[in-house]
């Protein structure tokens, strides 16, 4: 499920012409090292990598760029 809400969400990112998104982990005592390094990076929109582990609790944000 939670698969699906990813993909759904990148969709509608691309539909409305978002070109790159920032990884947002939450940063508390359960963030594995993966997702702590991935915390606050952009990504193009294409290129952005998959949840390292089950249960993840990143999510990712739209970047704007100016008059987007």
């Amino acid at each position: 499920g939670i698969d699906m809400v990813d993909k759904a969400t990148v969709k509608g990112f691309k539909d409305m012409g978002v070109k790159e998104v920032r990884w947002i982990a939450a940063d508390d005592e359960k963030t594995c090292s993966t997702c702590g390094e991935r915390d606050n990076k952009i990504y193009p929109i294409n290129k952005i990598p998959q949840k390292p582990h089950y249960g993840c609790r990143c999510y990712i944000v739209p970047i704007r760029t100016r008059g987007g």
